[in-house]
């Protein structure tokens, strides 16, 4: 599978789409001693032959948690190429980068506030910034499960480099107001397998009134005490895309990330 379905491969899609909108740590791991932890990690891929392909990966997350509240911040970028027959063309070039803080008003409900900043050259989306506010309830919350619900508002304009038409609408720039509805778990299934998952629904009030949709899953093996091995999906969705691209941005990833921070 490639990037937007692309039915050449390229190892870039496999590796980075997912990670692009990867979940934050679970929070079955979250110390609340107020130091930072995180996770990094990296993968290049090169082949030669009738086919060329270069892919490059780079994502960081870190999160901090004290009993009061939690900041979580991450960021993620992946860049391929390939060549066939001669044509060289990009497969993908995206980035991500965003941040949420949790504020904690008892021991199973929290507000909540969120910003993400994401790019797409293949798309010429310059940038897409979504503001998001709302509260958030822990309907389980034990060292092997969590289950929270989210709900709240959210504010996202997406800027792009060229004129773009959408829904009849021809500008280079939309925006909406959207109500914020979600759901994330984690799952500790063994001493060394853990399982994570978010859904996050934005249907669009005013401005254009796209409905956007992320969802993201993983499942991770622990290697050793600092390193794991991590395979997920991922999917985001837009009601309204520009004219010629699809609604669906679908990916697969797997790859090593190594923890770093207080242990």
């Amino acid at each position: 599978m490639t990037n937007r379905f692309d039915a050449r491969p390229s190892l870039l899609a496999l590796l980075g789409v997912a990670l692009l909108a990867a979940a934050p740590a679970a929070r079955a791991e979250d110390k609340t001693d107020g130091q930072w932890r995180g996770n990094g990690a990296a993968a290049f891929s090169l082949t030669s032959g009738n086919t060329s392909t270069r892919a490059l990966l780079l994502s960081a997350d870190a999160t901090r948690a004290t009993t009061a509240d939690k900041i979580t911040l991450g960021i993620n970028s992946n860049y391929g190429r390939s060549r066939n027959g001669g044509v060289t063309e990009t497969t993908s070039n995206k980035w991500a980068a965003g941040g949420q803080y949790d504020f904690n008003l008892s021991p199973r409900l929290y507000a909540f506030g969120k910003l993400g900043l994401e790019g797409d050259k293949l798309a010429d989306l310059d940038l897409r910034s979504t503001l998001a506010a709302g509260l958030g309830y822990k309907l389980i919350n034990t060292p092997e499960t969590t289950f929270d619900l989210l709900a709240g508002v959210a504010y996202s304009t997406d800027k792009y480099g060229d004129l773009q038409t959408i829904a009849g609408k021809t500008d280079n720039r939309f925006s909406r107001t959207s109500v914020m509805l979600g759901e994330a778990s984690t799952h500790q299934l063994s001493s060394t397998v853990s399982f994570k998952q978010r859904l996050e629904l934005y249907p669009g009030l005013s401005g254009d009134k796209a409905k956007l949709a992320k969802f993201t899953a993983g499942l991770g093996v622990a290697m050793s005490s600092t390193m794991q091995l991590t395979v997920g999906l991922t999917d985001n969705y837009n009601s309204k895309p520009p004219v010629g691209q699809k609604k669906n941005d679908v990916g697969v990833f797997t790859g090593i990330n190594v923890k770093f921070g207080a242990s």
